[in-house]
């Protein structure tokens, strides 16, 4: 289905967020950095941040509230928020015992988390830590081996034990080990008849009838395992059980399960299913379990982290028992997971009373204006003088060129992604483009330039896509600045280029595992980056960045979501890595005449 009321996702997320706070007395909600928070939350006891891209909904936002979390950041559909939103919020909550960032295992939001998280250390905030989880079984231990297993709904039992664990004034390294625990111990797998439409975004994969996937993840993904004809509900939930309990099955044996072991189960509805079909899944679930030997003490059925309208389901199951065994004890964690609780989705447990004071607020005064940071005036910083001319049309013509790029990308991001990459990689690009009409490299000093563009590529640019940019840009600036201060007749050209983008290109290693031969970006960065070190004219760098890019096409992803596509042989380029080539393409139009 892809009719919607409101066609514009890049205003629908605001507004849905509005609409939540405004119907939920005791939520606040910062526009600016989208980012839900809990107004009545408690400075004392450790704070509980998530989030990540919208179209999950009713995660992250209506899971914020006492007893559950404390903040949720949000980012445009299916792209994680950035830095800079994240930062925002850990700094919207602060805690006087420390904040945990509980993040799902993707590589967008590893990298935007993870460098709010340096930033808020670097401010001297100490007690800061980020806990991964990663509950899919649908990928294996081998095809899975760099990036590990990424996030379904069992990532929502484990916002709900350690939100209550905070409200029962556990301490921060306490927590932290309980949510390490529990995130280890639960296990996931999805189905799906249909994927899911964004609003305002061109055509998506459609699933033949009589077929059903299954392995499929949280951003539109196919699934893993494409079954026609369509089996029977029974063997549906059998095959999908087995995927989780089999302790035989070496790829996939994440957490073991032994007959009596105290279980929980969560049946997530990914946003098209009738509660009717829900909680017959829910039936025959459970009679497949009692066979088995396993009989969950709690049940949880509804929308936890959706795809949208995606037409299918997942099952959780997390094994208190095998937690018990390093952190608490079950009696405790059932205790955790009834405790009570102000947020707006969760089910099956008793809430707290909503303070009086918080019972008729009116709309406008649940949105909070944070002031804007002011711009630090530079003060005897280095300067590195190059021709605004040059610069001007060397950013232009890349940009361009990027924005020209967005039908192919989208097409191809389509197919191994979620179809985002044209529309991010085109905002990045516009942005540029409405700086340089305002002014942006007017005056040629490139330290300065890189540092606005760093910022303009991490507000726009979202997802892995944008943090790689991002992190690599800073790291640039950083090199660039030391050239400016330690040399003082230095001159831009490509040894130069070479030189700072070999050093930024190290720092970017440090945050993420992708390499050349991986099927990311980065197959398309590192030859460029290698070859502005010994080439003799950009055309040649150019051309090894061109080479790496649409090489990926003959290469089997082993980090970013295309590693959780099925290898037909027939994948088009890495959506990401042609990125990098149209805007170097663009740039050499310039360079070569």
């Amino acid at each position: 289905m892809d009719r919607h009321v409101f066609s514009d996702h890049a205003t629908l997320v605001v507004r849905s967020l509005q609409g939540l706070v405004a119907s939920h007395p005791t939520l606040s909600l910062i526009p600016s950095i989208r980012t839900v928070i809990d107004a009545n939350y408690d400075t004392t006891k450790v704070t509980t941040i998530s989030g990540g891209g919208a179209g999950h909904e009713p995660g992250f936002a209506a899971f914020v509230g006492r007893g559950l979390l404390t903040a949720a950041v949000s980012g445009d559909i299916f792209a994680s928020p950035s830095a800079r939103q994240v930062y925002g919020a850990v700094k919207a909550v602060p805690s006087t015992k420390g904040t945990i960032l509980i993040i799902t295992n993707y590589t967008g939001d590893n990298l935007h988390f993870g460098l709010a998280c340096q930033q808020a250390r670097a401010d001297g905030i100490s007690n800061i830590a980020i806990l991964p989880v990663g509950d899919d079984v649908s990928v294996g231990r081998t095809k899975g081996a760099l990036v590990g297993r990424r996030a379904m709904a069992g990532t929502m039992l484990v916002c709900k034990i350690l939100g209550a664990a905070s409200e029962a004034d556990w301490g921060f390294q306490e927590i932290l080990d309980l949510g390490r625990a529990v995130a280890g111990n639960v296990a996931s797998i999805g189905c799906t008849l249909g994927h899911c439409h964004i609003p305002g975004r061109g055509n998506y994969a459609c699933i033949p009838a009589d077929t059903i996937e299954i392995g499929l993840g949280l951003h539109n993904e196919p699934g893993v395992w494409v079954i026609k004809p369509q089996p029977s509900a029974d063997e549906l939930i059998a095959r999908m059980l087995k995927l989780i309990l089999d302790k035989e099955d070496p790829e996939r044996s994440f957490v073991p399960f032994d007959a009596g072991d105290e279980c929980v189960l969560l049946v997530n509805n990914m946003g098209g299913m009738s509660m009717l079909e829900m909680y017959a899944i829910v039936d025959e679930t459970l009679a497949q379990l009692q066979a088995q030997g396993v009989i969950p003490v709690r049940v949880y059925c509804g929308s936890f982290l959706t795809s949208l309208n995606a037409l299918g389901f997942s099952l959780s199951l997390l094994n208190l028992s095998c937690i018990a065994k390093t952190a608490s004890n079950v009696d405790e964690l059932i205790t955790f997971l009834d405790a009570p609780q102000t947020g707006v989705a969760w089910p099956a447990s008793t809430v707290y009373p909503v303070p009086a004071s918080f019972e008729n607020r009116k709309r406008e005064d649940k949105f909070i204006s944070v002031p804007k940071e002011k711009a630090t005036a530079s003060t005897g910083e280095p300067e590195l003088q190059v021709s605004p001319e040059t610069l001007a049309s060397v950013m232009r013509a890349g940009a361009i060129a990027v924005m020209q790029s967005e039908p192919d990308l989208t097409r191809w991001d389509t197919i191994v992604g979620d179809g985002d990459c044209g529309e991010t990689c085109y905002n990045g690009a516009k942005a540029v483009i409405d700086a340089l009409n305002s002014g942006l490299g007017c005056d040629g000093e490139l330290v300065g330039l890189l540092r606005k563009l760093t910022e303009i590529i991490d507000h726009t640019c979202g997802g892995t896509l944008g943090a790689i940019f991002s992190i690599f840009l800073a790291a640039l600036t950083a090199e660039v600045r030391k050239e400016a201060e330690t040399n003082v007749d230095v001159t831009v050209d490509l040894k130069f280029w070479g030189r700072t983008s070999t050093a930024a290109i190290e720092t970017l290693k440090q945050s993420t595992k992708a390499r050349v031969g991986h099927r990311t970006v980065m197959d398309a960065l590192i030859p460029f980056v290698e070859a502005l070190a010994t080439a003799s004219t950009f055309s040649e760098a150019a051309a090894a960045c061109k080479a790496g890019g649409e090489g990926t096409a003959k290469l089997t992803a082993k980090l970013g979501r295309a590693t959780y596509v099925g290898d037909n042989g027939n994948l088009p380029p890495d959506p990401g890595a042609m990125s990098l080539v149209f805007l170097v393409a663009g740039i050499d139009t310039v360079l070569s005449k």
